[in-house]
């Protein structure tokens, strides 16, 4: 059976629909799986928030957050908090991660954690950073940082799951 010149130069046609569709999908791809960044982090943001130790619950007039972040890093600076009935609080503690391009956190180095360097211990997808760090055999630190619009919303609960929190950090928090 022998083949007419139409049917070749149809066939020519669908190749090259069928390449440039590849094409387009490729590139969209390869832009889906771009490497995940904590560059919405970096700055020091300011804001107010609620406090609970214990059985207290303190509101805050006055937080602070000062972060680092880019595509291959994350690190928490120093903090303060000005909470009802306490005194300032500083926390000048310099924990730093690595961020792989998957958006995987993993502990390198910190002064006020029992980490091991390697540690992974949480995620960024998108504008958001979790992370679930172990404090001791019961405990954790379970950290939530969710950037909308310009508005950093922090959760922070620490303590042994399923019981009262040692202590928690709500704060709404904005870059100046």
């Amino acid at each position: 059976m022998t083949v007419g010149p139409m049917f070749h130069t149809l066939r020519d046609r669908e190749l090259k629909m069928f390449r440039a569709l590849l094409i387009v999908l490729m590139q969209a791809a390869g832009f889906s799986a771009a490497a995940e960044s904590a560059k919405f982090m970096d700055g020091v943001w300011y804001g107010k928030g609620t406090f609970q130790m214990g059985d207290q619950i303190l509101s805050c007039s006055d937080i602070m957050m000062k972060f680092s972040g880019d595509e291959k890093t994350f690190v928490v600076r120093e903090a303060s908090m000005k909470c009802e009935g306490m005194d300032t609080q500083n926390f000048t503690e310099v924990d730093a991660f690595a961020l792989d391009a998957n958006g995987e956190l993993t502990f390198e180095k910190g002064v006020a954690t029992q980490l091991a360097p390697g540690t992974k211990v949480g995620k960024v997808k998108g504008d958001r950073l979790t992370m679930l760090n172990p404090i001791n055999d019961t405990k954790v630190d379970d950290i939530d940082m969710r950037l909308s619009g310009d508005t950093l919303i922090y959760s922070q609960v620490a303590g042994a799951v399923g019981v009262r929190p040692d202590y928690a950090l709500l704060a709404v928090l904005r870059k100046k």
